[in-house]
């Protein structure tokens, strides 16, 4: 956060550091918990900023917490895995060989993808995102395995400086 001069709120140059958890709904998931965030908080107006470095490897730790996850994906997380890959519903739609709206519906909630979908966009991804061939292996584990339909927390640690 050393960039960091002036409180978008009240304009002080006082502020205060701490490493602690964060609740990253700008993820786009409600589920996403980071550890050893650094938060800097106004001295004056108490006004909170996070600092999340190395934005890419983190959408893309974020991105194989969800394609190994043991439960079946829902909206939002399709919808995540998308957009992290940069590409509009269509294009994604095509991919798949569905129909855009169809796509939507699972991404809104409207309609929950089959277990042969969740993988087909599972491994649609992993081939998209040319995912490192650990997590590729963990995947086929994971795809041989019973799926149970239940809630997950992620929680992704920041990485590093290279």
């Amino acid at each position: 956060m050393d960039n960091l001069e002036k409180c978008p709120t009240c304009g002080s140059g006082h502020f205060v550091f701490k490493k602690t958890h964060h609740h990253f709904l700008e993820s786009g998931l409600d589920n996403v918990h980071l550890t050893n965030v650094e938060i800097g908080t106004c001295a004056n107006c108490g006004e909170k900023i996070v600092s999340i470095p190395h934005s890419t490897e983190l959408m893309k730790l974020i991105g194989e917490s969800v394609l190994l996850k043991p439960t079946n994906l829902n909206g939002a997380e399709i919808r995540f895995l998308r957009k992290n890959l940069h590409m509009k519903i269509n294009d994604f739609a095509q991919l798949l060989g569905v129909d855009r709206v169809t796509v939507s519906r699972w991404e809104n909630g409207h309609e929950k993808p089959s277990r042969s979908v969740d993988r087909l966009v599972r491994l649609t991804y992993a081939v998209e995102a040319n995912i490192p061939e650990p997590t590729m292996e963990q995947l086929r584990r994971n795809l041989r395995n019973e799926e149970v339909d239940t809630k997950v927390d992620y929680f992704v640690p920041i990485p590093l400086a290279s």
